[in-house]
């Protein structure tokens, strides 16, 4: 059976000074946090609070790494100004389903509740299942944008086609057929 972690037994308002001072120290100073704690009225060994510092400080790492993600991710999107969004709004809905992944994982191994855990389960299955959503309704809408744009185009290379036949005196009735024939009604 695993040990109890003696952090997580510590009220919440502790855990979040702690925390606050685990990150302001950039993760050192374990000696003196221990102190802090004894000061406060809890025994808690410089090594487990370390351990608690090492754990907050991968989390801490992979947040600013996602945070850095999405600022290059809203960087380019700036820069390509002249795209659909689409790539942004694939990007975000990878962001949200890595996030929600690893949200479930945690859980796995929180030693949470049988109760609270499948409560929370059942948020992020919500959850992933909003993702799903959104990510087809993003494919939809990318879709539909493309086609309009070929439409667009189209088009376009009809009215030049037009002009040139115009110009080279084909009658406007032979342009009509062409269309007709084409399967272009406009």
């Amino acid at each position: 059976m695993a040990r109890r972690k003696k952090i997580g037994d510590l009220p919440q308002d502790v855990v979040d000074d702690l925390n606050a001072r685990l990150i302001e120290r950039g993760f050192s100073g374990y000696d003196d946090l221990s102190g802090w704690l004894k000061s406060l009225g809890y025994d808690i060994s410089k090594s487990a609070v370390h351990r608690h510092g090492s754990a907050l400080e991968a989390e801490f790492n992979e947040a600013m790494a996602d945070a850095r993600r999405t600022r290059a991710l809203a960087r380019a999107a700036r820069e390509e100004q002249d795209g659909d969004g689409g790539e942004l709004l694939e990007a975000a809905s990878g962001i949200m389903q890595d996030n929600l992944l690893r949200l479930s994982m945690k859980l796995k191994h929180s030693g949470a509740e049988p109760e609270e855990a499948a409560k929370t389960l059942s948020l992020i299955s919500r959850a992933f299942a909003d993702v799903g959503r959104f990510d087809i309704s993003r494919q939809k809408w990318q879709a539909e944008n493309e086609a309009r744009i070929r439409a667009e185009e189209r088009e376009k290379a009809l009215q030049d086609a037009v002009k040139t036949a115009k110009a080279a005196g084909v009658s406007e009735q032979t342009v009509a057929e062409i269309r007709r024939q084409l399967g272009i009604v406009s």
